[in-house]
């Protein structure tokens, strides 16, 4: 295994088809070698039966030859010989085995419905007897009496043929399997060119930057694809990086303000501690402190949600009992007059410290920016759960509210820092309702501003 990582894509897919293309001219060969030998034999047979038939047809044997042998007429590779029954006497044969004794014998009487013929191997018919092959015998009546007519392929020719084949199988698939291992070779290689084309330009946007892109081939096919896939990651890359960097800037701003003002007092004091007012600097340390926890607290929720590590633990919440017990809290902590009397009963499943958080940084926002009524209601629309929450302070522009959703960004800066506000809060809000199949917006209102929630009842 730690061989074949050693090895280009283009190597293995080499080497792997160099391997099943070999198996396959294998099998092939195997293949090919059975089925002409298979031909070959019944090529063979067939001219034995047929020359057999032929000199069955045309046999006169002269009476008056003695013990001489007839010649018969040759028929190809094809030799007979014509004996008496007893298979003792050469009565005929063809002129190529003319002078040899008895060849074969049968096994098996004459009156059964098929005899078998038996080469005989003896030392002094070996020279003749080793070129034989498919032997055939019929029972034939002659002038002399009945007699066996033998038929037989001379000269191995079968054999030879066998050896032809395997040599040129020997000689040509290596040949062969070269070649298209060749092919094989440079189509992979062009082919995998474009990919490396790729590799190469991701390599150089990797240490120039990320503005460049891939350029992509013509066409819908997968390298013009999975260029197109790599410019849209170096998009999300390119995008993550921005708001990484700016996220981190607008946190040091946002961190070293409070921090700058806790050492600045602090400084100050320390210098004339008979002249400070302690009790006012302890407040306004108190302030700025929570002001950073604050925004710690809201950073730290953000980086936890980026890495989608707070969606566990769902269950059912009435978000109307969040409501009122909000309305609650905002009394206690303003004079504020909170309405409280288009609140529906409204359950979702979801996760309830989110909930919780979502309608708190919803109605903290809207304190600030109360004047004398804030205005709760909470209703379904379709498989949505709604939650509206209005203020009568000052309306802001729908058109453009959507960037209060943006991180670090205020409708009033100074206002929303000496308030408490983090620039994170409507952040979170939009996070939560995405996170639970929802969103949240500003919409038009009579007076002041609404921020209107959406969560899927079941997310």
């Amino acid at each position: 295994m730690a061989t074949n990582q050693k090895l280009s894509v283009r190597a293995r897919l080499t080497i792997s088809f160099v391997v099943a293309v070999a198996a396959i001219l294998i099998s092939a060969s195997f293949g090919l070698f059975f089925l002409m030998h298979k031909s070959l034999a019944s090529q063979a047979q067939n001219q034995v039966d047929a020359a057999i038939s032929a000199a069955q047809s045309n046999l006169v044997l002269n009476s008056s030859a003695g013990t001489k042998t007839q010649i018969l007429t040759p028929h190809g590779y094809v030799v007979l010989q014509l004996t008496n029954a007893a298979g003792t006497k050469v009565w005929a044969a063809t002129s190529t085995i003319s002078n040899a004794p008895v060849l074969a014998h049968t096994s098996g009487s004459l009156s059964s419905a098929g005899l078998k013929t038996v080469i005989d191997q003896s030392l002094s018919n070996q020279e003749i007897t080793s070129q034989l092959s498919f032997p055939t015998v019929v029972t034939i009546s002659t002038d002399k009496g009945p007699g066996l007519l033998f038929g037989f392929v001379y000269g191995n020719t079968i054999t030879r043929s066998d050896h032809l084949l395997v040599a040129g199988i020997l000689a040509s698939a290596p040949l062969l399997l070269l070649f298209m291992s060749a092919m094989f070779w440079l189509g992979i290689g062009r082919a995998l060119a474009p990919v490396d084309s790729i590799r190469r330009q991701a390599d150089a946007i990797a240490s120039t930057g990320l503005g460049e892109r891939i350029e992509v081939t013509p066409g819908r096919d997968e390298i013009a694809r999975m260029a197109a896939t790599v410019n849209e990651m170096l998009d999300r890359l390119e995008a993550s990086a921005t708001t990484q960097k700016e996220f981190i800037s607008n946190a040091s701003h946002e961190l070293r303000s409070p921090l700058t003002t806790v050492l600045a007092t602090l400084e100050r004091a320390q210098a004339n501690p008979e002249d400070e007012n302690w009790p006012g600097t302890a407040e306004r340390l108190l302030l700025e402190s929570r002001r950073l926890e604050a925004t710690i607290n809201d950073l730290f929720w953000l980086a936890k949600n980026d890495e989608r590590r707070q969606m566990n633990n769902r269950t059912d919440v009435d978000l109307d009992d969040i409501l009122y017990d909000e309305a609650t809290r905002a009394k206690s902590l303003t004079k504020l007059r909170v309405d409280v009397s288009h609140v529906k009963p409204t359950r979702v499943h979801a996760n309830a410290s989110m909930m919780n958080r979502l309608i708190r940084n919803v109605v903290d926002n809207a304190i600030r920016h109360s004047s004398e009524v804030l205005t709760f209601a909470s209703f379904y629309e379709g498989d949505e759960a709604v939650l509206l929450v209005n203020n009568d302070g000052e309306a802001i522009d729908v058109a453009t509210s959507s960037q209060f959703f943006l991180r670090f960004v205020r409708a009033d800066a100074a206002r929303s820092r000496e308030s408490g506000g983090t620039g994170l809060g409507l952040t979170i809000v939009q996070e939560i309702c995405t996170l639970h199949g929802g969103r949240a917006r500003f919409v038009e209102a009579p007076v002041g501003t609404t921020i209107e929630l959406r969560i899927k009842r079941q997310s």
